[in-house]
Order: C-alpha cells, then structure tokens, then sequence
C-alpha cells in the first residue's frame, strides 16, 4: 500500500504527518480505533484515553462587536500614595516592596523634630489648661464672696477658653500625625488601607518633607484592577456605564476575564480621534497584574443563543472545521460546525453543537490522527 498524507490546524496550530499505510503489527492492531456508526471508538484500557480531556458546552446570547486594546492599571479608588506629614530623616524602614500590610501597618520610622515639636506643645498645652482651670474655679469662688470684681472672673474665663481651645488644637495635631513610637519618640509613618505595596522610594538616612512630589510608599489593593482602553468613534454607541467587555491577554493564557464598564470618556482625543473607556476587573486570585495588555471584546446581545467552546476544541482540515463529541468514555463523534466568533481563546459556534454536549478540548489531534487510520 502507499504512503498517506494528513494535515489539518487546531486551535490555530497547522500539524501534519506522513503514515506509513503498510502491514500493521499485533501492537498496533490491538491498539487501532474501531468504527461504530462512523465515530472513533478507542478501547477503555488504551493509554490514549489519559491524553484526551473534554469540556462541556455553553451557551451565550453575546456576541463581540468590538475590539479594543487595552491596558490594566492599579484601580485608583482602592490605591494611596503615601507621603510623609512630617520634615525629618528615615531612620528605618519596614515594608518592603510587595508585601502586604493591613491598614494602620508601619511602613516607616521617621525621626522628626516636627513630632517632637507637637508632643511638647501637647504637654504645654495640658498644663496651662489644668491651670487656668483651677484659677477659674478659685475665681469663680472668690466671685461668690464679693472678693473679686465681676471682670477677674471673665478674664479667668477668657484664660481657661482659650487654654482648652490651645489643649483641644495640640491634641488634634498630634492625632492626625499618629501616636510616636514610644521607644525612640520616632515618627510612625503608617498604611491607610490595606492591600500591597506596590512601590517604595524611601530610603533608610533620606530627608523628607511634607512638600514631596514623589510618595514614599505607594499600596494598592489589587483585588480589583482597572482596565483603560481606547474606543474609536466608531463604536461610542455601542458603549455606556454597564457594558460587558470580555478581556484576553497573553499574560494569562487560555482565560478570560469579565468587566464591566464604569466610565466613558466625554471628548475624543484630538489626534488619535478616540476616547478613554474604564471598566474594572475582579482580580481575587491576584492572577493580573498592573501595566499587563490585551484585548477587550465589547460583548453585545443580539437575542440569539450560541453554543460556546475553547478554540483548542476546534480541528480545521480545509475548509472544513470539526469538533470531536464525546457520547460516552471512549466513544467520539466527529461533527462539523460553523464559526460565528473566534478570539483565539473561545468560539461561539453558530451550528452543529447544542448545551451540555461535550467536546474534546485535550487531545483533538490524537482524535484526527485516529480518524485518518479508519478504513
């Protein structure tokens, strides 16, 4: 007999192979695909059944009717930049880049005549207020004897107002700069949120001042991230607060992940002719990263339902592009199909699959190897 020659493409990957169509072995007879009903049929006790994994058909009523690129980037609303309140000097650090602390967290130690100045304006300020407040009760006293003049009492008054006033400022002063550590007297410089350090420029021995254009610290909680695309005019209709974007990057192969639209821009850029579109990611599994691009498919609903499967499932040989179907463990139908939408992860499959149908996803190219070898 002569030679065969077979080639087809799965999931986008063009394979071929020349077999050689001679006298079998007893091995390879034993282990051949059989034919039921014009499917491929593999023995339960074949070693080809591990390499063969399936997936279980969805269905969708969307369909992409855009595509735009886009970037992610640390979602702002859940994001601090972290400057020092204080003029002093970092005397030692204790958040390094990438971990995560909780809210309140130290992030830094800072030696600051500043904390030391609002420390002692708070003891001054206590005391002149203890004092003032026995001169007024001894005023107030020496009033309802007739030892003292009605304006000794107002000024005593006046003196404990304005020592409260004093005590009640130095106390908020020291408040919103935070407690000192009480060991060295230090500025603590501390995380507002929770989450994860993305950035860190202090330094131990560096000079700081509130006036810093640069944070010293930058905590992000990554849980969420944004994605920031660009949309051409062309499809501003389509686009609006809720919208479903779908969002693939090679960074993360072979997944998909959902977003919704929060923002659209309200002017085009004037040059490039498109507008600022944000949507927001869940990125609990912390599988995403800042700055990472892709594409995001605008997903729209047009009423119909499609049959959804990964590209992998799909087998092109031609023109022709097929599914392998398993009815039971072992047993496969080999199905043609029509393509309404491939991004390269996932197919919406306009004919020839219906809802929890199974398909192989793993192995496909072991199925129509097996397919070529049926008589």
């Amino acid at each position: 007999m002569k030679n065969g020659f077979w080639s087809y493409v799965v999931g986008g990957l063009f394979v071929a192979s020349v077999g050689a169509c001679g006298k079998k072995t007893t091995a390879e007879a034993a282990d051949a695909p059989a034919r039921a009903d014009g499917d491929i049929v593999i023995d339960s006790a074949s070693p080809k059944l591990a390499a063969i994994g399936v997936d279980t058909v969805r269905v969708t009523r969307e369909r992409a009717v855009a595509m735009l690129s886009a970037q992610l980037a640390l979602d702002e609303n859940h994001t601090v930049r972290v400057f020092s309140p204080v003029t002093g000097r970092v005397r030692s650090l204790t958040a390094e880049p990438g971990a995560h602390v909780a809210a309140g967290a130290a992030l830094a130690r800072i030696a600051s005549g500043d904390m030391s100045q609002a420390a002692s304006d708070r003891v001054k300020a206590e005391a002149a207020l203890a004092q003032t407040a026995a001169a007024l009760t001894r005023a107030e006293d020496l009033y309802a004897h007739k030892v003292i003049a009605q304006k000794d009492l107002e000024q005593a008054r006046s003196d404990a107002a304005q020592a409260k006033a004093e005590a009640d400022r130095a106390r908020q002063r020291i408040a919103q700069l935070g407690e000192s550590d009480g060991a060295q007297g230090d500025f603590v410089l501390r995380s507002p949120i929770d989450g994860v350090v993305i950035d860190r420029t202090a330094n131990a021995g560096a000079e700081v001042r509130p006036d810093a254009t640069v944070p010293l610290f930058t905590v992000s909680s990554l849980d969420t991230l944004w994605l920031v695309a660009s949309a051409p005019q062309r499809d501003l209709g389509k686009l609006h607060a809720g919208a479903h974007l779908a969002f693939t990057t090679d960074a993360a192969p072979g997944r998909t992940f959902d977003a919704r639209v929060t923002y659209v821009g309200d002017q085009l850029d004037p040059v490039t002719r498109t507008t600022t579109v944000r949507a927001s990611v869940a990125n609990h599994d912390r599988s995403l990263r800042a700055m990472v691009v892709g594409t995001a498919r605008l997903m729209a609903d047009d009423g119909a339902s499609r049959a959804v499967v990964p590209t992998r499932a799909l087998v092109t040989r031609g023109t022709e592009v097929v599914v392998f179907v398993e009815k039971s463990r072992g047993h496969y139908e080999r199905r043609p199909v029509v393509i309404d939408d491939d991004d390269g992860t996932t197919a919406t499959i306009r004919e020839g699959l219906k809802a929890g149908e199974r398909v192989v996803t793993r192995g496909s190219i072991l199925l129509a190897a097996e397919a070529e070898r049926l008589p």
